[in-house]
C-alpha cells in the first residue's frame, strides 16, 4: 500500500511539469526568443523563423542569370544541386528581321501593304499613210497612177509612188511590270515597259509590174521637189523592185502617286469598295526608236548608152527621248468579285530628239554616199488612257485584261524627217534626199493582259 504523502508529491511534480510546458509555448507564439538549451531549442535554428535574416556578400564569380555564368545553380555550400549547370531562356517565336528595331516594323508594313503586276502587251504604233516621195504639179494623189519621166526623158501614164499606210498593222510584243506600296494617304506605283522591235515591210517586185517593155512597164517612183519651191515630176524610178522596211521599238518607266483624298469634289475611302475616284501625279521617260530603210533597183539595156542594174539605198533613222510630268485620274468600281477601271492622264514635257538620213546611189552609180543630221528639243504633249477589268480569283491574286492607248506629238519619225529636193545647180550628184526638222504625232495602243498578286 502507498503512502498518502508520496502520492501527493508525485501529483505536484506531474502538475508543475504540464504548466512548464505551457509557458514554453506561450512564449514561442509571442516571437520571444528561446534560450539555448530549451526543450524546443532547434525550432529557434530554422532560418526561416526568424524575422530578418543577414547575409554574408556573395563571392564575385555569382553573376546574373542574363549573363549565362557557369554553377550558378549550385548549392552555396559547395554541394552540387539536382538542377542543371545551363540555364534556359523562353525566346520569341519569331525574332524576325532587326529585332527590337524600328526598321523591323516599318519593312514588315511595306510588304504586308504591297502588291507586284505583270502584264503581256500586243501593242503597234502605225507609222501612217505616209508618202514616200513629194507631191506632183497637178496635185493629185500621187499613190495612183500618173505622168511621170522616165530615164530617156519621156513621159509614161504608168507610174506611182509608195506609202506606209500597210506599215506596222500587226504589233509587238512586250510585257509591262508594276510595283506599288498601299499607305493610308494614297499608293505609290512604279511601272516598266518593252516593246520587241517590230519589222514591217511593203515591197513591189518585178512580177508587180504591167509589162517587160520599157513605155508599157508599171514605174514606181521617188519624185522630188526643185530648190525646194515647187513639186517636180523629176526624180528617181525603178521598174526592176522596191522594198522598204519599217523598224519601231519603244520602251519607258513612269512612277506615279496615287492620292486618297477626302476634301476635293470627291471622296475615297481607303480600302472601301463601290465607286473610287483619285487623282493622282507622276512623271514618265518614253524612249521610241525607229528606222525605215528603202532599197530599189533599175535597169533599162535599151538606151545608148546602156543603163545597166543599180540598186538605190535610203536609209532614214529616228531617236526620241521624252521627258514629261503627268497627271490624272483613276476612276474604279470596286467590288469583292471584280473591278472595272478607267485612267486618263495628260503630260506635258519636252522631247529631245535626233535623225539621219543617208543615200547612196541615188540617181546613179557616181552618186556618192550623202549623210545629214537633226537634233533638237522640242516641247511634247503627250495622254492615256488605259481601260481595265480585274477578277479577283482569291484574296491575293487578280486576273485582268484591258486596252491601253498612248498618244505623244512633237516626235521625230523616219518617214517624215526626209527633206525630197533636188538641186538644180547639181541635179545628178547634189544632196536630194537631207533630213529636215519636221515632226509628227505618235500613237501606241494596243492589248494588255496580266495578273497582280498582293503580298499576305
Amino acid at each position: 500500500m502507498v503512502n498518502p504523502a508520496y502520492r501527493l508529491m508525485l501529483g505536484m511534480v506531474v502538475l508543475l511539469s504540464g504548466l512548464g510546458l505551457r509557458s514554453a509555448q506561450a512564449q514561442y507564439a509571442a516571437g520571444a526568443t528561446v534560450p539555448s538549451g530549451n526543450f524546443y531549442s532547434q525550432t529557434a535554428y530554422q532560418p526561416g523563423y526568424s524575422d530578418q535574416q543577414n547575409y554574408e556578400t556573395p563571392p564575385d564569380y555569382y553573376q546574373t542569370p542574363d549573363q549565362y555564368a557557369y554553377g550558378y545553380n549550385r548549392n552555396p555550400y559547395g554541394e552540387t544541386g539536382d538542377q542543371s549547370d545551363m540555364i534556359s531562356r523562353a525566346l520569341p517565336v519569331d525574332r524576325g528581321w532587326a529585332y527590337d528595331h524600328p526598321m523591323d516594323g516599318l519593312f514588315q508594313h511595306l510588304v504586308q501593304n504591297s502588291w507586284m503586276r505583270v502584264e503581256y502587251l500586243l501593242w503597234k504604233a502605225p507609222p501612217g499613210n505616209q508618202l514616200i516621195g513629194s507631191a506632183i504639179p497637178s496635185g493629185n494623189d500621187p499613190r495612183l497612177p500618173f505622168i511621170g519621166v522616165d530615164a530617156n526623158g519621156f513621159g509614161t501614164v504608168s507610174t506611182r509612188e509608195l506609202d506606209l499606210s500597210t506599215v506596222g498593222k500587226q504589233g509587238a510584243n512586250g510585257i509591262r511590270g508594276t510595283y506599288g506600296i498601299d499607305f493610308i494617304s494614297g499608293s505609290i506605283e512604279a511601272s516598266f515597259f518593252g516593246m520587241d522591235s517590230e519589222y514591217s515591210s511593203v515591197s513591189v517586185g518585178k512580177s508587180d509590174l504591167l509589162g517587160p517593155d520599157f513605155g508599157t512597164t508599171d514605174l514606181i517612183s521617188i519624185l522630188t521637189s526643185v530648190d525646194g519651191l515647187n513639186p517636180g515630176t523629176d526624180g528617181r524610178q525603178f521598174n526592176e523592185k522596191v522594198e522598204v522596211t519599217y523598224q519601231h521599238s519603244a520602251w519607258g518607266v513612269e512612277s506615279n502617286y496615287v492620292i486618297n483624298t477626302e476634301r476635293l469634289l470627291f471622296r475615297t475611302y481607303y480600302g472601301a469598295g463601290g465607286l473610287q475616284i483619285r487623282p493622282m501625279l507622276g512623271f514618265r521617260y518614253l524612249r521610241i526608236g525607229e528606222q525605215m530603210l528603202i532599197k530599189g533597183g533599175f535597169e533599162e539595156p535599151d538606151t545608148t548608152p546602156a543603163q545597166p542594174f543599180f540598186e538605190s539605198t535610203i536609209n532614214s533613222e529616228t531617236s526620241n527621248k521624252l521627258y514629261v510630268p503627268q497627271a490624272g485620274i483613276r476612276m474604279e468600281f470596286v467590288h469583292p468579285w471584280f473591278t472595272v477601271s478607267a485612267q486618263p492622264k495628260v503630260g506635258f514635257g519636252v522631247n529631245n530628239y535626233n535623225g539621219s538620213v543617208l543615200t547612196n546611189q541615188f540617181w546613179s552609180e557616181a552618186d556618192p554616199t550623202h549623210i545629214t543630221r537633226i537634233a533638237q528639243t522640242r516641247f511634247a504633249p503627250t495622254f492615256e488612257l488605259g481601260l481595265n477589268a480585274r477578277i479577283h480569283l482569291s484574296e491575293n491574286f487578280t486576273f485582268n485584261v484591258g486596252y491601253n492607248f498612248l498618244w505623244a506629238n512633237q516626235v521625230a519619225r523616219p518617214g517624215n524627217i526626209i527633206y525630197y529636193n533636188t538641186s538644180s545647180s547639181d541635179p545628178n550628184t547634189g544632196v536630194s534626199l537631207q533630213a529636215k526638222n519636221s515632226l509628227d504625232s505618235y500613237t501606241l495602243h494596243g492589248l494588255v493582259i496580266g495578273g497582280e498578286i498582293r503580298f499576305p
